[in-house]
């Protein structure tokens, strides 16, 4: 059970850094738009603006709204740090947190096992005994004396049934709780 859910931790973790290298490609051509954007910017504000021109509804005006376009690089920008800082620090901080409880898993995985199988063969092992006290008691009666009396034959099958009811219902209850 311990290694399944180390398994399974290990996958998330894998997840998680699919989704931290999606994101950081997309706060990558957040940041290149805002650069390439800054760039045009900066070239529509170093450009020459005769004053013979009209400032207002003449072709100067175009700069004006174009400025306004461009405002978009601050605003790609500001989009690139926030998945930079929210999302992308996030999922890297999860990531660490699993990895952290990858080791713990691990290290409790001996918790994890069970002796069911062993409680299954000894229970096996009981009946089976049972079974060959009740045949010799008819054959010869002699034989079954002392710990071969189909009784305390019986009540170790009693004992083991018990053992193996106990161990079936911890692991029950260990499941339910996961």
């Amino acid at each position: 059970m311990g290694d399944v859910l180390a398994k399974m931790t290990t996958g998330w973790r894998r997840i998680l850094k699919d989704f931290i290298a999606y994101f950081r490609e997309v706060s990558s051509s957040y940041e290149n738009k805002a650069k390439s954007t800054g760039k045009l910017f900066q070239t529509l504000n170093n450009a020459v603006q005769p004053e013979m021109f009209l400032r207002t509804g003449g072709i100067l005006e175009t700069n004006v709204v174009l400025k306004e376009y461009h405002k978009s690089a601050m605003i790609a920008h500001e989009k690139a740090r926030q998945i930079d800082t929210e999302i992308i620090s996030q999922l890297t901080g999860l990531r660490n947190d699993l990895s952290v409880k990858i080791k713990e898993i691990k290290s409790l995985s001996s918790d994890f096992k069970n002796s069911l199988e062993k409680e299954r063969e000894s229970t096996r092992k009981a009946v089976s005994q049972l079974g060959e006290a009740l045949s010799a008691g008819e054959g010869n009666p002699s034989l079954t004396a002392g710990k071969n009396d189909p009784y305390v034959v019986k009540l170790g099958v009693d004992r083991q049934v018990r053992r193996q009811l106990q161990e079936e219902n911890y692991l029950h209850k260990v499941s339910t709780i996961a």
